[in-house]
């Protein structure tokens, strides 16, 4: 009984959608705006606005992050938690000269170190201010408990920064149409998760979209490396298998899951 009210979940409303597919969008559009060649003849409002994406990108994660926990850690709220995360890991060791926000240089050519946790940590106390409870915690653990798919989930919003990394110092305008075609699968993977109300659906949608933008990101630069330099292909396939295994990994949570259950009904 408990496994069907599991798979037998309703989908989320298009609001809790609109919510989980933002991030995608917002970052898609960023990366996208971020591979036009230097040489194009582009407007200046998208000059500024690859500018105000760049830097919603690097506050939004905290915000979604925070507004879920507020909300108990529903669904949509998972790749927020993700990516908070490992952006706020990644920007400990990044240097952002010329990022100016309210006209504020931010950190010259400093590396970020501990305060690229800023943006979590304020969401994190507002968060507490709101609640003023940590029970939204204890609720996160459950809902990972009561459906692993969560957590895979929730490192899907991993891939943003991943396709950043994926095409590092390729040519942009080789980079461009993989960008564009890549922001549609996050997109879309992300909304058909979070539309579906089974957990074979919502399984089979993460497997197909990760895949897809893992082979994508492995294969698209590595065919670029080939040709204008040199890549350890060995190395680069083994390295976007072990990212798949590894999001994939909290199928454990539900065979353990799973195992209990059994024993219990025993």
């Amino acid at each position: 009984m408990n496994e069907n009210r599991q798979n037998g979940k309703p989908p989320a409303s298009w609001t809790a959608v609109l919510a989980g597919v933002t991030l995608f969008l917002i970052l898609g559009l960023d990366l996208i705006l971020g591979e036009i060649p230097h040489n194009w003849a582009v407007p200046t409002w998208l000059i500024y606005l690859r500018g105000a994406l760049f830097s919603v990108s690097l506050v939004l994660p905290a915000i979604g992050f925070g507004v879920g926990w507020i909300k108990d850690f529903p669904r949509w709220s998972f790749p927020y938690i993700g990516l908070v995360l490992l952006l706020s890991l990644y920007m400990e060791n990044v240097a952002t000269p010329g990022l100016r926000i309210f006209n504020y240089d931010i950190f010259g050519r400093e590396l970020w170190g501990w305060r690229a946790w800023i943006p979590f940590l304020v969401m994190t106390g507002i968060a507490l201010l709101i609640r003023r409870s940590l029970r939204p915690l204890s609720k996160l653990f459950t809902n990972v408990w009561e459906d692993w798919t969560r957590l895979t989930f929730g490192m899907f919003g991993f891939m943003p920064l991943l396709i950043g990394i994926g095409f590092d110092e390729v040519d942009r305008l080789y980079s461009l149409p993989f960008m564009v075609a890549l922001t549609f699968l996050m997109v879309g993977t992300a909304l058909t998760y979070l539309r579906s109300a089974r957990q074979w659906q919502r399984v089979l949608a993460l497997l197909i979209g990760i895949i897809l933008i893992m082979t994508i990101v492995t294969v698209a630069p590595t065919v670029y490396w080939l040709a204008n330099g040199w890549v350890n292909v060995q190395g680069t396939v083994m390295m976007a298998t072990v990212v798949v295994a590894v999001m994939f990994s909290p199928v454990l949570i539900g065979l353990l899951r799973r195992s209990i259950q059994s024993i219990r009904a025993a």
